[in-house]
């Protein structure tokens, strides 16, 4: 406790210094301390070095998170208020299903029965190419040129309704 009153003024000034915000030095060079008064004091050479080396790495330490963060001096209502809840608007809810009615129609559509069929095993129903190649009894080239022309036409339709 000795040696953090002896040198806690330089301590401060150091934070200061670094951080350029004198409260957010006062920070540190609490959390410094606390941290410090955890460990054996007498295994530790140069203490006061061993508290400035402290300070400066969580000066770094501390920037480094507000800049990830972009917080920084900012109000709380500002930063948050650009942040999704998550949830789809009603207007979003209706869009993706008039979009998804519009491609599944457009599946329905299709001439080639073999094409409709590729596509439901392939997207709806999680098969894998060479599964569908057997149950339809196409080649794996086949299939994967099916469902590609077929998703063509799908992204068609979605962009239209754009």
């Amino acid at each position: 406790m000795e040696l953090y009153q002896t040198h806690r003024a330089s301590l401060l000034s150091y934070a200061a210094r670094l951080s350029g915000d004198k409260t957010l030095a006062e920070d540190i060079v609490q959390d410094v301390w606390l941290l410090f008064s955890r460990q054996q004091i007498e295994t530790i050479a140069a203490p006061l070095n061993y508290l400035r080396t402290m300070v400066r790495n969580l000066v770094i330490t501390r920037a480094r998170r507000q800049r990830v963060e972009g917080t920084a001096g900012t109000d709380f209502d500002v930063a948050t208020a650009g942040i999704a809840d998550g949830q789809v608007s009603p207007e979003e809810n209706v869009a993706s299903r008039e979009a998804m009615q519009r491609i599944m129609d457009a599946i329905a559509a299709m001439p080639d029965s073999r094409q409709r069929q590729a596509i439901r095993m392939y997207h709806f129903e999680g098969m894998k190419l060479r599964e569908i190649a057997a149950h339809l009894d196409l080649s794996l080239t086949r299939v994967h040129g099916l469902i590609e022309d077929g998703m063509v036409i799908c992204d068609r339709v979605r962009k239209e309704g754009q």
